[in-house]
Formats: structure tokens, C-alpha cells, sequence
């Protein structure tokens, strides 16, 4: 990372923690992006050229946990799509801090925001859609490809899942990894269960004829 690069990613580090430290002080509603400017000693231009919206300071966070298709184009291009993923979700998760009082905090307050929590919903289908792009690119299949979608969709319901085990082990940055690879390797060895067409249904999902009965 360049310096330029450097001083951008502090100037946009230190936005969001002034930024959240405010809505936890005073309310996300009763914060301006005015005074997130002022306390973040950054020009209100510098302010809204690094976040155009305020919904997007809230969810600053959360959405460095989302961009597992970035992440993925990032793996090298002759690893198996299976590990590509799993180091892309590891690499998702291991530059976000975790503090519970806060975190908790901070998720109520999305949850109980309409403006936020309907812009998380978009992020998260964005994000998805980018997931299910990169996986196409790298296995030469189109976005809407069956298999394309329902491994986009398991990726990131294993996102998920880890993300929810490293903060149930308090999120200890030096078990981070630890704790994320010990279920990558867990769920690799799952038997998992895939909903199977309903009994009597032929390929098409059409009734197959009953077999004709005596002679």
C-alpha cells in the first residue's frame, strides 16, 4: 500500500470510529454528518467524498465483512475454487475488530433504523450478486448458472456462520484464525443435506405416470 493509500485508509478509519462514537453518544438520527466532520477534524467535502451518506458510516463495519467476491478475484487463479473461497473468508474477517458492548450497540441501533438497516439489505444484495460474478469469472459460467448461484449463496451463509463463531469466542483477535479455519475444516467434512425433488417427479418437476397395474 502506497502512502497516499495509507493516509486515505486513516482519514477513513478515523471517520467511522468518530462517526460511531457519536451515534452511541447522542443517537444515529441526532448526529449530523456536520459535527461527525468537525469532531473527525476532516472537511465536511473530505467527509462525504469518503461517505456520501450517512446510512453508509453506520454500516462501515459491517460491509468490510461483505466483499467476499473482491476478496476472491484477489486468490490466485490456479487455486481450487473451494479453498479460494474459504481464504476469502478468512480474509474478510480478519481486519475487523470486535468489541460486544459496542458491536451489539451498534447493531440495535441499525436494526431499529429504517434508513440504515433498508440500505444493509441492499449491500448485502450487491455484494451477493458481486460474489456470484466472481465465481462465474473463475470457473468460465455465466452469473445465473445454478451452480454459480447456490455456491455463491453457501459462501456466504458460511460467512456467516463463521463470523458468528469467532464472536461467540469473544472475538479474540489472536484466535481470529484459529477459530475461523478449526470450522472452515469442520464444515468441509459436514455430510450436508440438499433438498431433494419431491417423490414421484420426474427431472422437469412433473407427476411421473403411475405404473400401469395387472395385464
Amino acid at each position: 500500500m502506497g502512502l497516499r493509500e495509507l493516509k486515505a485508509a486513516r482519514t477513513r478509519a478515523q471517520i467511522v470510529d468518530t462517526a460511531l462514537d457519536l451515534f452511541l453518544d447522542q443517537g444515529y438520527d441526532e448526529t449530523t454528518m456536520e459535527q461527525i466532520a468537525a469532531k473527525a477534524e476532516v472537511g465536511t467535502t473530505t467527509l462525504y467524498r469518503y461517505f456520501p451518506s450517512k446510512d453508509l458510516l453506520i454500516l462501515a463495519r459491517i460491509e468490510q465483512t461483505m466483499d467476499l467476491g473482491g476478496s476472491l478475484r484477489e486468490r490466485p487463479s490456479q487455486e481450487p475454487l473451494d479453498v479460494a473461497l474459504g481464504s476469502a473468508i478468512r480474509e474478510c474477517l480478519q481486519g475487523v475488530g470486535y468489541e460486544e458492548e459496542r458491536d451489539t450497540a451498534l447493531r440495535r441501533m441499525i436494526d431499529n433504523s429504517p434508513v440504515p438497516r433498508a440500505r444493509l439489505w441492499d449491500l448485502g444484495a450487491r455484494y451477493l450478486d458481486d460474489l456470484k460474478k466472481a465465481i462465474g469469472e473463475r470457473i468460465h459460467r455465466p452469473a445465473d448458472d445454478l451452480q454459480v448461484l447456490m455456491t455463491a449463496h453457501l459462501a456466504y451463509a458460511v460467512l456467516q456462520v463463521v463470523d458468528e463463531a469467532w464472536r461467540d469466542a469473544d472475538g479474540d483477535r489472536d484466535a481470529r484464525a484459529r477459530v475461523i479455519d478449526d470450522l472452515l475444516h469442520r464444515l468441509s467434512t459436514l455430510d450436508l443435506v440438499l433438498p431433494a425433488p419431491p417423490t414421484g417427479t420426474d427431472a422437469a418437476g412433473r407427476a411421473r405416470p403411475a405404473p400401469e397395474v395387472g395385464g
